[in-house]
């Protein structure tokens, strides 16, 4: 799948930062995601989803394991929701204690063809980037993430040291993105965002890998089990790359199928959109929308 997304660029990212330390933290959040986080090696990170009772995606994070502690990203729009729903998942007699970190801790997510360069630079000498593995040296981490579209390294860190790692990459000519630059490369690269995944099913967003159907419950599993053993899949969202621009909304394509976008930004002649189509109109490869032509690419999440 390709972009336009390369350059060496930074983004300030905001997110909800949750620490979660005790001896039963582990198996606290794991009863509450649709992700099985038990097994995994400490030193990897773990995208996970949250979902209500009826299967479908509340909020979205990743989990970071370090020195028995939990750290959770998840989204700034959700986080006191999610706090809540790992708060009623509790049991009375568990250790588990739950730490708001969203002042303490900084998310700077980054965008580059090659980040050895910049690791050697923040002090990560000889280090060989895997994805989804913990690097940390200080009180500094870095994960590489892949998506469908290509690769972002997270660089998480305490806020009074924000202004040290910006130094360095704007030394390494990095160049800060705006917020309407950062949704364009997003959408290029195929970061999920809450907008475009939260009401939905994880199948119909290409997140099936992130239901572990040998876990126990959780909110939603029997939905989707159900779904697993005997349903069908009707819509998807996918990438859709065009020439126009055109705005978040409800649609029909020529053939007269709906379309909802839910993310759309250009730049440079080009733009990028979440959409949710009909399986058959994403099979086809292209669409005719709002009297434009774009390119269909179906999303599928690791």
């Amino acid at each position: 799948m390709s972009n336009n997304a390369s350059g060496e660029e930074y983004y300030v990212r905001a997110q909800s930062v949750t620490l979660l330390q005790g001896n039963d933290s582990t198996n606290v959040i794991d009863r509450v995601v649709s992700t099985r986080i038990v097994d995994p090696p400490d030193s990897h990170g773990i995208d996970v989803l949250f979902c209500d009772y009826n299967g479908r995606i509340t909020d979205h994070g990743s989990i970071y394991k370090i020195q028995e502690k939990i750290l959770l990203l998840s989204s700034e729009e959700m986080g006191d929701k999610t706090r809540k729903t790992l708060i009623d998942g509790k049991s009375w007699d568990e250790q588990c204690d739950l730490i708001i970190a969203d002042e303490a801790i900084g998310r700077v997510s980054l965008v580059s063809a090659d980040f050895q360069s910049i690791i050697t630079r923040m002090g990560f000498e000889g280090t060989h980037l895997e994805i989804n593995k913990v690097m940390e040296i200080g009180d500094m981490i870095a994960v590489k993430s892949e998506f469908p579209g290509g690769s972002v390294l997270d660089i998480l860190l305490p806020r009074n040291q924000m202004s040290d790692l910006i130094s360095i990459l704007e030394d390494a000519e990095y160049s800060e993105m705006s917020d309407d630059r950062w949704n364009f490369v997003r959408l290029a690269v195929c970061i999920p965002s809450l907008i475009d995944i939260g009401g939905n099913l994880p199948n119909e967003c290409g997140m099936k890998n992130r239901i572990s159907n040998d876990k126990g419950c959780y909110p939603g599993q029997e939905v989707h089990a159900r779904l697993d053993s005997r349903g069908r899949t009707v819509k998807r969202l996918c990438l859709i790359t065009g020439e126009s621009a055109i705005s978040p909304g409800k649609y029909r394509l020529s053939n007269g199928s709906p379309a909802h976008i839910t993310s759309c930004e250009s730049s440079e002649n080009i733009s990028y959109g979440i959409a949710k189509l009909r399986v058959d109109d994403i099979n086809a490869g292209s669409i005719n929308l709002d009297g434009a032509n774009w390119k269909v690419e179906a999303l599928t999440y690791l």
